[in-house]
């Protein structure tokens, strides 16, 4: 028998929460089986070890294309996700990305928050480049903030998040185009040190910005749906960039996905259901970055570490992807719903 041409890039990726694992699965399985439920999916997330589930094909618009393997961690985050579990499925996620005997490797939504909380050098142990993503993600939604904020009077930007690899490098970039961002995050420290970096930011609360702020871009590593957004105005512009989402979009609040790419080149896949969540030809930039390298040719761990996206970086990725085919998404705001004061993020 053959063996199997080995993929030139692997992506490891997850779906949003438990309720999107329960659609792919009805998806996947087609209408001739009974449709799961949802307490039968969440058991079987507990018991799914990370695995290849699907091919990709990678296409530019100069004629280049590349073979890809897509490795779900089947990774959940809600509040009740533990990082050692996490920590695990992440590790075991990475060995069967280098398994495919890929060039490089991506890693997908919440794993690269994961391995840097877990100190964990895929690359190192593996011996193959593994990028986060990370600076691609960072130029796309400071290129969505900045599109955003351009039909404003004034624009107060807060980044929730700022002290983690994404926030820091979009409050970097934004910085660099003539905006003075509000740091908000957990840990102060490194919130301290990057306004030391950034002269006119400053660090506050949540509580002290939600209801000051044009735009607020949230970026944390939270669970699903846990930044509350009862204090922001009605007019304020809620860019949620969190994988799963940081916040709700049932509230009073302007809501949109942020961190999105839109492909000239729509991935091609065997199972279309992956893609169920997205609009047509959009994508997670941080994925999209490791299809730009991969399609340019350079097998390289681009975006690693924290505290490395310097706008200079950011403006090469995004270069390189847009000759790709590969550019910011639309942000899509939705339909502010009745606000009920007693509201609550779960």
């Amino acid at each position: 028998m053959t063996p199997p041409t080995a993929p030139a890039a692997a992506f490891i990726g997850h779906q949003a929460a438990a309720a999107d694992y329960l659609a792919f699965f009805a998806s996947a399985r087609g209408t001739d089986l009974p449709p799961l439920r949802a307490d039968q999916v969440t058991s079987l997330l507990r018991r799914l070890d990370p695995m290849p589930i699907c091919d990709l094909t990678l296409r530019s618009p100069t004629g280049a294309a590349v073979q890809a393997r897509y490795i779900d961690a089947f990774l959940v985050v809600d509040e009740e996700w533990r990082l050692a579990a996490a920590v695990h499925r992440v590790q075991a996620a990475c060995h069967e990305a280098a398994r495919t005997g890929a060039r490089l490797v991506t890693l997908g939504g919440f794993s690269s928050i994961v391995g840097e909380s877990a100190r964990f050098d895929p690359s190192r142990e593996f011996g193959v480049p593994f990028t986060t993503g990370n600076t691609l993600t960072a130029a796309i939604i400071a290129e969505q903030v900045v599109g955003v904020a351009a039909g404003l009077a004034r624009c107060q930007i807060a980044v929730v998040g700022a002290g983690g690899d994404v926030g820091s490098g979009v409050c970097r970039i934004l910085h660099a185009r003539g905006f003075r961002p509000t740091l908000v995050g957990r840990r102060l420290q490194p919130l301290a040190t990057l306004a030391a970096e950034l002269p006119g930011s400053a660090v506050k609360s949540w509580g002290e910005v939600a209801g000051q702020s044009d735009v607020v871009v949230l970026v944390t590593s939270a669970a699903l749906g846990a930044i509350p957004l009862e204090d922001v105005t009605s007019s304020c512009a809620v860019l949620d960039a969190g994988h799963p989402p940081n916040a709700n979009p049932d509230s009073h609040a302007r809501y949109a996905r942020s961190g999105r790419v839109l492909l000239a080149c729509a991935l091609e896949t065997d199972l279309p259901a992956l893609l169920q969540d997205y609009e047509g030809g959009e994508l997670h930039a941080c994925l999209a970055e490791g299809m730009a390298l991969a399609l340019e040719g350079r097998w390289e761990a681009y975006s690693v570490g924290r505290g490395r996206i310097t706008p200079s970086r950011a403006a090469e990725i995004l270069a390189l992807a847009a000759g790709h085919g590969i550019r910011p998404g639309p942000v899509r705001f939705e339909h502010p719903k009745p606000y009920t004061p007693d509201r609550r993020a779960r």
